[in-house]
C-alpha cells in the first residue's frame, strides 16, 4: 500500500472513531462528508461501522430501534438501544442524520440515476410491504428493475425481489444487500429469506462477510449482525456452507441452523433441541460424554466459578464440578445436578485444562422445566460468550475478557436461535456445539464461559485433537 493510501486509511479510521465516540468536530464533519461523497469504499465502511445503529436512532422511536437492533444482535441489544436512544434528540443525532442523508443521496444518484440499458438487469422488485428506505428520497415501485451491483438499503418493512432465474428473495428491514448476479447477492447487514424452486435458481448464493450459503434445494434464511456474525437457517431442502480455505463444506438440512463468527478462525456454532429425556438425544449433537478431554475422571482438568456466586445451598445449585462429570441431569428439574448462579446475578465458569492443548470442539448442555409449571423454562436458555487463553498465568479476571488478553471464541444466545416469543417457544432441553471450519478452534489452556443468563447447565464437554487426547488418556 502506498504512503498516501495508508494516510487516507488512517484518516478514515480516525473519523469513524470520532463518530463512534460522539466527539466529531466541525472540521471532521466536513472532511467526513467529503470522503463519503467521493469514495464508495469509505461509504461502505462507514455504513458497516456506524450508520446502521445511527440510522435506527435517527429514523425511529426508541422502542422501534430496540426491536430492530435485537433482531440482528445475538448479544445484549439493550445497551445499544439506550445509548443511541439517549442521543436521538442531541446534536450527534443531527450530525449522523445529515451524513446518512448524504450517503443516501450519493447511493440514490449511483443506483437510480442510471438508465435500464446501462447495467445488467438481474431481477425486479415484486411485493413491497410498509417499506421505508435509508435514503428518504428513494422511490421504488413493484416492477422496477434491479441491476448488478445495485445496493438495496431498506430501513424497515419488507420487499420481495424476483430474480431472472425464478429465485424469490424477501428482504426484511433494516437490511443492506447487493445483487452480484442474477443468482447471487452480497448481504452486508440484516435478514433475507430465499425460496429457490426453479431449476435455474438452484445454486443461488448468499455471500456474507464470513461465508457463502449455497442453496441446494428450496428455501433458507440468512442474517448478518452489525459486527459480522452470520447465521443460516434452512427451512426446506439443503444448503452448503462454503468457508474460505476449507476443503469440505458443511451441509445443513431442513430445521438446522448454523452461526459463523467473523475472523480467520471461522468458528461455527450449532444449537439444537433435545428429546427431553435423560438420554439427551439431539439431531446432530452427541449427548454429554465421558470421553472428552475435560472429563473429571481423567484428573487433569478443573473448573471453578471465576465471577459471581452459584445459588449453592441445600436443595439448590450443585457445585461447578457437576459440569465435568460426563452426564447431564437425570430429570427436567434437578437443581443439585445443575450449576446455576444466584437469581438476577450472572457470572463466569473457568475451566483449566492443565496445559495448552488444541481444542477442536466445545459442547454445553442445559435442561430445565419446572415440575409444576410447564411454561417455566427460563433456566433452559443458553446465553454466554466463550473465551480462550493459552498462557499459563491467568489474566486479571476482574477486567472484561475483551480487555485482558482473552480470545473470544463464540457467542451463544439460544433464545435468538429458537426465535423465542412466548414461554413455550423455549425448548426445555438444549445443546450447543462450537467447532471450527478448519478443524481446530485454537490452542488454549483456559476456557472461560461468561454467562449472561441464570441457566441450569448440566455439562460442559471439551474435545481436543485426537493425538493429544490419546496421549492424555494414557496418562502422559
Amino acid at each position: 500500500m502506498s504512503e498516501p493510501d495508508a494516510l487516507e486509511d488512517r484518516e478514515l479510521t480516525e473519523l469513524l472513531e470520532a463518530v463512534a465516540n460522539r466527539d466529531v468536530s466541525a472540521t471532521q464533519q466536513e472532511r467526513l462528508a467529503e470522503r463519503l461523497a467521493a469514495d464508495p469504499d469509505a461509504r461502505a465502511e462507514f455504513i458497516q461501522a456506524t450508520a446502521f445503529e445511527a440510522m435506527l436512532a435517527y429514523e425511529f422511536p426508541v422502542a422501534d430501534a430496540r426491536v430492530a437492533s435485537s433482531a440482528l444482535d445475538v448479544s445484549d441489544p439493550e445497551p445499544h438501544a439506550r445509548k443511541w436512544g439517549a442521543t436521538r434528540t442531541g446534536w450527534f443525532s443531527v450530525v449522523v442524520g445529515v451524513v446518512i442523508l448524504l450517503v443516501g443521496w450519493v447511493a440514490f444518484q449511483t443506483h437510480h440515476g442510471t438508465p435500464d440499458n446501462a447495467a445488467d438487469v438481474v431481477g425486479r422488485f415484486a411485493d413491497l410491504s410498509d417499506s421505508r428506505w435509508m435514503d428518504p428520497a428513494t422511490q421504488v415501485l413493484s416492477g422496477d428493475a434491479i441491476r448488478t451491483g445495485q445496493r438495496i438499503e431498506l430501513s424497515s418493512g419488507s420487499v420481495e425481489v424476483l430474480f431472472n432465474t425464478g429465485a424469490r428473495l424477501r428482504i426484511v428491514g433494516p437490511t443492506i444487500v447487493e445483487p452480484r448476479t442474477d443468482n447471487s447477492v452480497y448481504l452486508t447487514l440484516g435478514e433475507v429469506h430465499l425460496v429457490a424452486e426453479t431449476p435455474e435458481s438452484k445454486g443461488f448464493t448468499v455471500v456474507t462477510p464470513t461465508s457463502k450459503f449455497v442453496d441446494i434445494s428450496t428455501a433458507f434464511s440468512a442474517r448478518v449482525s452489525p459486527d459480522g456474525l452470520s447465521r443460516l437457517n434452512v427451512s426446506e431442502g439443503e444448503v452448503d456452507v462454503v468457508l474460505e480455505g476449507t476443503e469440505r463444506s458443511p451441509r445443513l438440512r431442513a430445521g438446522e441452523t448454523l452461526y459463523v463468527e467473523p475472523g480467520e478462525g471461522q468458528v461455527m456454532t450449532r444449537i439444537e433441541e433435545g428429546d427431553g429425556t435423560a438420554d439427551f438425544r439431539f439431531p446432530t449433537i452427541q449427548p454429554p460424554s465421558r470421553e472428552d478431554y475435560a472429563d473429571q475422571s481423567l484428573g487433569h482438568t478443573t473448573i471453578r466459578v471465576a465471577q459471581g456466586r452459584l445459588r449453592y445451598q441445600p436443595g439448590q445449585s450443585g457445585p461447578a464440578a457437576v459440569l465435568l462429570d460426563g452426564r447431564g441431569q437425570s430429570q427436567q428439574d434437578a437443581p443439585g445436578e445443575s450449576a446455576f448462579f444466584q437469581d438476577r446475578a450472572y457470572g463466569s465458569f473457568l475451566v483449566d485444562l492443565g496445559e495448552a492443548v488444541t481444542v477442536s470442539r466445545v459442547n454445553s448442555y442445559s435442561w430445565h422445566q419446572h415440575l409444576i409449571d410447564p411454561t417455566h423454562r427460563t433456566r433452559a436458555q443458553q446465553r454466554f460468550t466463550l473465551y480462550g487463553f493459552s498462557g499459563d498465568e491467568l489474566p486479571d479476571l476482574t477486567l472484561p475478557p475483551d480487555e485482558s488478553g482473552w480470545t473470544r471464541i463464540a457467542r451463544v444466545n439460544s433464545d435468538h436461535f429458537f426465535k423465542v416469543r412466548e414461554l413455550l417457544d423455549r425448548p426445555a432441553q438444549q445443546a450447543c456445539s462450537i467447532t471450527s471450519a478448519g478443524g481446530d478452534i485454537g490452542r488454549f489452556r483456559y476456557l472461560l464461559w461468561e454467562v449472561k443468563r441464570n441457566t441450569f447447565f448440566g455439562e460442559f464437554d471439551v474435545f481436543v485433537s485426537p493425538s493429544r487426547a490419546a496421549r492424555s488418556t494414557k496418562g502422559e
